[in-house]
């Protein structure tokens, strides 16, 4: 897989969300030893139904982490670090160095998922990183970088588009259950289902973001709203089947070039399937604009939704975004990979930051409002 710096596509990047995202980096993977081609998916399995688990009710855990940040919403605002790639808790690590205190959210990624298999360099069965980051009292959050076969036939992307390193996989074949695009989507559907169904049972809630920034349509997913809609509601309802109920579910719009923000929600698949809203704000210096622009704009299109920043980078510091109105849930820079790839590097020592630098760190830990991972209590 060739995941090629944000170049080309950064040129139609405008409106809310990842239009603003201009020095937002996927960093290419490491290749794995051996090379993966795409393979003829088999036929989906469906997962195995409990009757009395298949319903949408939430587990324990679940209700009781959606009750706190009801809570809490307006009254504090939870700081949040992404994963450095895929599996690992990196960026909160270099946070906690400079600063002493943890993040209280970290958000893993599912975009290795095509490479996983057990013991191999990825490997989503281990969950050891994600039991122990719940153990020590954070949250456990958890996005999807859908990578599927690319146009080459030998690669993997999530990017939409006729290079050959990109990739025409066709959402709208969620519609069509005999077709191999439908069968290769419920068969990932059920893989990721697998882990998240583990974090259940070992009573590990999850903030889990899917198919964000549908909207800009720079992702495959995102290009047909309605086939979006019914992918999430496919998976929303499997998932209930196999007795995932350990989700909060959170939705990131986004627009493309010269659309309004509110195009974004044309891709919102329904109040029943949601419970948070988010945006993904980059190079936004201005406080007043995270507020008006993003928050209140979040706000106004769903008021009885959460609003979280549920990514960003080089954006105004919390204390003035906050000052200004923004009282989000939570916030979450996006990751440097060249600064917390490597714990032990030199650069690790650096309190730069392509994102969010440690002052800017500093300053969201110095309001009283601002959550790291020992205030969280549920």
């Amino acid at each position: 897989m060739k995941l090629k710096f944000l170049l080309a596509i950064m040129l139609v990047l405008a409106g809310i969300s990842c239009s603003k995202t201009e020095d937002k980096i996927e960093k290419e993977p490491e290749k794995p030893e051996v090379p993966v081609s795409p393979v003829e998916p088999e036929a989906p399995q469906k997962p195995e139904e409990d009757p009395s688990e298949a319903t949408n009710e939430r587990s324990p855990e679940a209700v009781k982490l959606l009750d706190y940040l009801k809570s809490i919403y307006g009254e504090k605002i939870l700081s949040g670090a992404c994963t450095n790639v895929n599996w690992n808790t990196n960026e909160a690590q270099w946070v906690y160095k400079h600063t002493g205190k943890w993040p209280a959210i970290n958000c893993f990624d599912f975009i290795h998922l095509p490479f996983s298999q057990p013991g191999g360099w990825i490997d989503y069965s281990n969950l050891e990183v994600v039991e122990e980051w719940h153990q020590a009292g954070g949250i456990v959050a958890i996005m999807w970088h859908w990578n599927v076969p690319a146009n080459n036939g030998s690669d993997w992307s999530f990017y939409y588009g006729n290079e050959t390193d990109k990739t025409k996989f066709d959402v709208r074949k969620i519609f069509d259950e005999s077709s191999l695009e439908y069968k290769r989507m419920i068969k990932d559907i059920d893989l990721v289902g697998s882990y998240l169904k583990t974090l259940k049972d070992k009573g590990i809630p999850v903030i889990w973001r899917p198919l964000h920034e549908a909207g800009g349509r720079w992702f495959w997913w995102g290009m047909d709203a309605a086939a979006c809609q019914q992918l999430w509601k496919v998976m929303y309802k499997r998932f209930a089947e196999a007795g995932i109920n350990n989700l909060i579910w959170a939705f990131t719009p986004a627009a493309a070039w010269q659309e309004p923000y509110s195009k974004g929600f044309d891709w919102y698949p329904g109040d029943e399937y949601v419970d948070i809203v988010g945006m993904d704000v980059y190079n936004q210096s201005s406080a007043s604009d995270c507020y008006t622009l993003d928050f209140k704009f979040l706000q106004t299109q769903k008021p009885e939704k959460l609003a979280a920043l549920t990514e960003c980078g080089n954006v105004a510091t919390i204390s003035s975004q906050w000052n200004a109105g923004a009282k989000w849930l939570f916030f979450m820079p996006w990751y440097d990979y060249g600064r917390t790839s490597d714990p032990q590097s030199a650069a690790f020592n650096e309190q730069s930051h392509s994102n969010a630098s440690i002052s800017w760190w500093k300053d969201a830990f110095n309001s009283d409002y601002v959550l790291s991972r020992d205030d969280v209590k549920y």
